[in-house]
């Protein structure tokens, strides 16, 4: 019977004190989660300050899922977050802005070299001053084409005593080619005669140049030969003017491309923020 007593005894002893424990632990467990939330939240701040933002949203991140009762520096840890991201995003739009400037001022000069064919149109098509038809009606030769979107496409502009019915062309330099696709739809295709002469003009869209483009305006400083193919061939070289058009056609193509994407960027940094931000309307 004693010895019962003492094992009771002894386990009651051991229950009171694991009680003990824990009650010792939790207590002092309190104060150091609290003060490292705050140093970890501090740490945040002082990341933000010296712009290492990713730093920041990391810490602060942290700070929301190891800390999650802590209502105070979770609150504090959320309201730091929102002003990191609207840091971020004016940088943002600061930096999107001014690079936009500096891409308007670049072509402000070379769209001097250019003129509307379709002056009337909602999305006119530009076309090289030394292309136009008035400059190059009594030729055979290739053009350049881009619209205000950098939309890039060419077209090809034969004229003889007689039909060759081309529907394709095939770009050479020494050794080195680039054929387009075959068009054989009509809306890209005229053709027509006048007193003996006729003029054939085919039009390469969506793609169809398949990079002869490209290739002219890469090689824009060799000896470039151009074959219509057809029911019979015909072959030119490439003027060093008409060269050089395509070689301004297609740099205007691209910066007037990355001028729509970096406005597309500023429309959705923008979006993002109203987003985030829905009370606030774009001024």
């Amino acid at each position: 019977m004693n010895s019962i007593r003492r094992y009771i005894s002894s386990i009651h002893s051991m229950a009171i004190l694991l009680m003990l424990w824990a009650v010792i632990v939790n207590s002092g467990c309190s104060i150091p989660r609290e003060k490292l939330a705050q140093q970890t939240f501090d740490e945040a701040v002082d990341a933000y300050m010296n712009k290492r933002f990713n730093k920041a949203k990391l810490l602060l991140d942290s700070v929301l899922f190891t800390y999650p009762d802590l209502k105070q520096v979770v609150r504090e840890s959320k309201d730091m977050l929102e002003i990191i991201y609207k840091t971020e995003q004016e940088r943002n739009l600061l930096f999107l802005d001014s690079l936009l400037n500096i891409r308007e001022q670049e072509i402000k000069p070379l769209m001097a070299l250019f003129e509307a064919e379709n002056s009337d149109a909602d999305d006119p098509i530009l076309v090289h001053k030394k292309q136009t038809p008035n400059r190059a009606w009594d030729r055979s030769y290739i053009k350049a084409h881009v619209d205000k979107n950098g939309t890039f496409y060419i077209s090809s502009h034969y004229t003889g005593s007689n039909f060759i019915n081309h529907y394709a062309i095939k770009a050479s330099v020494d050794e080195s080619y680039q054929e387009t696709d075959s068009i054989s739809d009509e809306a890209y295709i005229h053709r027509f005669d006048n007193e003996g002469s006729v003029w054939e003009i085919v039009k390469y869209k969506n793609g169809s140049d398949n990079g002869v483009g490209s290739f002219i305006a890469t090689n824009f400083d060799k000896p470039v030969d151009i074959t219509f193919i057809g029911t019979s061939k015909y072959k030119i070289r490439l003027t060093d003017t008409d060269k050089q058009a395509f070689r301004d056609t297609y740099q205007l193509a691209l910066m007037l491309r990355e001028t729509v994407q970096i406005k597309s960027q500023i429309r959705n940094v923008k979006m993002a923020m109203r987003k985030k931000h829905p009370e606030r309307s774009e001024e």
